[in-house]
């Protein structure tokens, strides 16, 4: 036998719920959501900038939009669609509205197999970007990446946010009751997922110093930031769904 009694698990649940609702986390938390949503904003604008005006594609015929690196442009895309998924996941999940919150942190977790295929796969952000729906579906489905990265990513996670808040099935109606602790452990694994896409995204930015050498400084802020989260919230310990 385990060992394990009713009594330690109802010990594990309560001890997760103060750390989920406790008043200064559940600041901790959101703000942080914001934070990086307003980073990934700013780094994805100003690379959209660079990739419009440096590099050799537009110069060789090869970018369709005239861009002078669609690598570059296209991983400007991915942080700016981010940005915005990061806070309105946020805002939906500590405001009343954590179905929806939760249906957006699903497409944050796309968000962060495509990160790990531009930053793995050599110039997969500008194969993206010039994709067609055929073209991303051979190579950019989240079952297609899944497979790719060899065990790095878990059906099981993917399918848990389907499940809850992703696709419209009953399993969902859990998050109708607005339980304020599911709601903090729902934005805790935002953050997590989030802070995966940044990393990410500098594992990619190394390779292409001639355009993100000025984001170096953004790039401390956000390990800071999420470094000093970790620090102190103990949902961070929590296994995956």
């Amino acid at each position: 036998m385990s060992g394990i009694t009713g009594a330690d698990i109802e010990d594990v649940r309560m001890a997760v719920s103060a750390a989920a609702l406790n008043p200064k986390l559940v600041t901790v938390r959101k703000d942080l959501a914001l934070f990086a949503s307003s980073f990934f904003s700013e780094v994805g604008t100003q690379l959209h900038a660079a990739g419009n005006i440096f590099g050799t594609d537009r110069k060789n015929g090869k970018s369709p939009f005239q861009h002078g690196s669609d690598e570059v442009v296209g991983m400007s895309v991915l942080l700016r669609i981010g940005g915005q998924l990061i806070s309105a996941s946020a805002e939906l999940l500590t405001e009343g509205r954590p179905y929806a919150g939760a249906a957006l942190l699903r497409q944050i977790v796309e968000i962060e197999y495509l990160a790990w295929a531009f930053e793995s796969r050599h110039q997969d952000a500008e194969r993206w970007l010039r994709s067609d729906r055929e073209i991303r579906e051979e190579f950019f489905k989240p079952a297609k990446l899944r497979t790719a990265s060899r065990g790095k990513f878990r059906g099981k996670d993917y399918s848990f946010h389907c499940e809850l808040g992703g696709h419209p099935v009953p399993t969902g109606t859990i998050l109708l009751k607005g339980d304020p602790s599911t709601v903090q452990l729902l934005l805790s694994d935002l953050l997590g997922h989030t802070g995966n896409v940044w990393d990410y995204f500098v594992g990619w930015a190394k390779r292409h110093e001639d355009y993100t050498a000025h984001i170096k400084n953004h790039a401390l802020k956000m390990a800071e930031k999420f470094q000093n989260w970790k620090s102190c919230d103990p949902l961070v310990e929590l296994p995956p769904p």
